[in-house]
């Protein structure tokens, strides 16, 4: 298979430029890495958060109702007092612990999901373009970089890549001086009688 390279230097910054691209692509995925890492560790302290949260509203709601409870007693006169700061203070106790058990519920169910959502995804299509990086990239590089010397090779062995004539290269030597003609002129020579598998047509003819 041939290719028309018309310009090395042209492969040349494609290496380069492939060497970037995986070396951003390795950057990418070390990043999408750690961000998933954050946010299993966002949710396990979400959920420790909430879990103590949970712990004082419990007892924010014990407060209210022990606060209720004591307002409740009749004064020395029989009469009732006003419960309406207190049982208003219970009511918000109860609505945050029931928040905060939402919250609990909310981020176990997050816990649970998240990993399969990431298999589904993103790991194997991570898997594949980290196995790209690290197997096929190097290896097309290796062959880019053996072409490129090829072609490098190449170019210096074409007639029209080849340098001029070096000014320090040694003068030709003087061509032989030309044979004085004489009066007598030379007998003509026989040339040598052809193998009849290499004969002409025409001397094969003339001695027929």
């Amino acid at each position: 298979m041939s290719a028309d390279v018309r310009s090395i230097a042209a492969v040349i910054d494609w290496r380069a430029d492939l060497t970037n691209y995986a070396e951003l692509l390795a950057e990418a995925t070390t990043g999408v890495d750690l961000e998933i890492r954050r946010a299993y560790d966002w949710l396990e302290e979400q959920l420790a958060l909430w879990r103590r949260a949970i712990r004082e509203c419990d007892e924010e709601v014990v407060r209210a109702k022990a606060e209720l409870a004591q307002r409740k007693f009749e004064t020395w006169d029989g009469r009732v007092p006003d419960c309406t700061v207190q049982e208003k203070n219970l009511r918000l106790a109860k609505a945050r612990l029931e928040n905060a058990q939402e919250k609990v519920e909310t981020t176990r169910r997050w816990i649970g999901r998240l990993p399969k959502m990431i298999d589904e995804v993103f790991t194997g299509p991570s898997r594949r373009l980290k196995s790209m990086l690290e197997l096929n990239v190097p290896n097309a590089l290796v062959d880019l970089g053996r072409r490129i010397a090829a072609l490098e090779t190449y170019a210096t062995l074409r007639p029209d890549y080849a340098p001029g004539p070096s000014a320090t290269a040694p003068p030709l030597p003087a061509a032989a001086p030309a044979q004085e003609k004489t009066g007598e002129a030379e007998e003509p020579r026989t040339p040598p009688a052809l193998p009849k598998e290499v004969e002409t047509p025409g001397a094969t003819e003339g001695q027929s």
